[in-house]
């Protein structure tokens, strides 16, 4: 998690959450307490830690559903889940198009619906969408808007990330289906909720 003296941004994890972590820390005086990204606490939910984030603008970071639901498959195959971090094979994809998972992330951080996000950054537009949000508070340099886009992708996994190579669009389509939060959700922040799959 991310403080500052106006916003409380989130980890929510296969988000681009490193490159975050580090464009948020590349303002001078915007970060006022920062969760190491490679802490089992970097991931902690807004409602674990309601005193330090009441009042304060919440923020997080959102990615297509099929790319992030092959992302977190592809993590959890080679680093397994807290606690015991055991390794997860990769699922037929059928199976990975039939899953509600991300929709119970998202419920998870956001307190199922209770907690009201004020503000969405896409992790395929993340420079962008932070050099935005910060320039809503206040006035961004130029030397920082250098440093936010010098940051790039940073800890993302070795694998074909076209998902069209994993997903045939009926699973796509049948992904979308699974989690209608996200669906809903990428379709307001993006304006489309589903992606092309040629």
């Amino acid at each position: 998690m991310v403080i500052g003296d106006d916003f409380a941004w989130a980890h929510m994890p296969k988000t681009a959450g490193t490159a975050t972590v580090a464009m948020f820390r590349a303002f001078d005086g915007l970060v006022r307490f920062a969760d190491s990204p490679d802490e089992v606490d970097a991931h902690v939910a807004f409602a674990e830690r309601r005193a330090e984030v009441e009042g304060r603008l919440l923020v997080l970071n959102l990615r297509r559903l099929p790319a992030w639901a092959i992302s977190r498959a592809h993590y959890v195959s080679l680093h397994g889940v807290y606690p015991d971090f055991e390794r997860i094979p990769m699922p037929p994809a059928d199976d990975l198009a039939r899953s509600s998972f991300p929709d119970e992330r998202l419920a998870l951080f956001t307190d199922r619906g209770r907690l009201e996000i004020g503000r969405w950054m896409r992790a395929e537009y993340l420079a962008d969408d932070v050099l935005d949000f910060v320039g809503g508070l206040r006035e961004v340099s130029d030397t920082e808007r250098a440093r936010v886009r010098a940051v790039g992708r940073l800890n993302a996994l070795a694998y074909e990330h076209d998902v069209s190579r994993w997903l045939t669009p009926a699973q796509v389509e049948l992904l979308y289906e699974h989690n209608p939060a996200w669906a809903t959700l990428e379709e307001r922040v993006y304006g489309a909720a589903v992606v092309a799959v040629d």
